[in-house]
């Protein structure tokens, strides 16, 4: 799997004077593969082969850990710079909105954190994400929704958003799909799931997301949400794998979340997303 970020993005990570050619370089002969390395504008862009068994490579900060190891063997001076944090605390002026999750069975989801945004102003990002998400050959959507894949390249964690009003009497299970069961997925398909795939279903019966490769299209975020769902966590890589392969469906998200993707990462990025989400969408935390 290859990963193309730009150098201003890896620099938000990584404080040193080493030139994107000796980046390249070094990254190249002690890590991972730069296949390309190409100057846009004024800034340049690195397409990195990342392999399978290296999940933790797969994003800028990932990358920037990496060459902070990787450097200083060549007298370069390199720091790890910190991922900022955001409280979790509910805004103490919204009334708190409750929402109920059911794991029916804990090894489906090894690690799971929700938490729910009230007053989200759903509008286009700011340019330099949309230049960014570019760049790594994403299209943007909303800020909302870009909140996700942004995170998703810079920390490697995959995380979705659901319209919060759209999930039928705020419950959420998860669970193993039954034989026949069928979801319509934000792509606009319809998907016959092998039984033993990982879902969601709602309070109303439900299936709203094929949890790990992508969301359901009755939950999605659109033009009107005005609250939201988001929903970080982990899952059991073969699960994934495995319903990829009989769905013959794979996407970004997938990719990392079948080779593995660190639990610890998880409330990183949650709390890093709560910042962007405030930031970028005047939201407020209410669960």
């Amino acid at each position: 799997m290859n990963i193309v970020i730009p150098d201003s993005w890896l620099r938000e990570y990584i404080k040193t004077e080493a030139k994107p050619t000796e980046i390249a370089k070094y990254l190249s002969l002690c890590s991972q593969s730069v296949e390309r390395l190409e100057k846009t504008g004024v800034d340049f862009i690195y397409d990195i082969e990342i392999t399978t068994n290296r999940p933790d490579c797969m994003s800028v900060y990932g990358i920037a850990r990496e060459l902070s190891a990787i450097l200083p063997r060549f007298d370069i001076k390199a720091e790890l710079l910190p991922i900022p944090q955001e409280n979790l605390k509910v805004s103490p002026q919204k009334k708190k909105l409750n929402f109920e999750v059911e794991i029916t069975k804990p090894s489906l989801c090894p690690r799971f954190t929700a938490l729910v945004f009230d007053s989200v102003v759903i509008k286009t990002s700011p340019r330099f994400v949309k230049d960014r998400l570019e760049k790594a050959g994403i299209r943007s959507l909303n800020n909302v929704i870009d909140i996700s894949n942004y995170l998703m390249i810079e920390l490697g964690q995959p995380m979705h958003t659901f319209d919060y009003d759209k999930i039928g009497q705020g419950k959420m299970i998860l669970r193993e799909s039954k034989p026949g069961e069928k979801i319509v997925t934000l792509d606009g398909q319809t998907r016959l799931l092998a039984p033993g795939t990982t879902i969601i279903e709602d309070g109303d019966g439900r299936i709203i997301d094929l949890c790990g490769i992508m969301g359901g299209k009755n939950s999605e975020v659109d033009e009107n949400t005005k609250r939201v769902l988001l929903f970080v966590q982990t899952y059991d890589p073969l699960r994934i794998r495995r319903a990829c392969q009989a769905l013959s469906f794979r996407t970004d998200a997938a990719s990392r979340f079948e080779k593995g993707v660190d639990p610890e990462g998880v409330m990183i990025a949650m709390k890093r997303a709560t910042g962007l989400f405030k930031d970028w969408a005047h939201a407020e935390t209410a669960s």
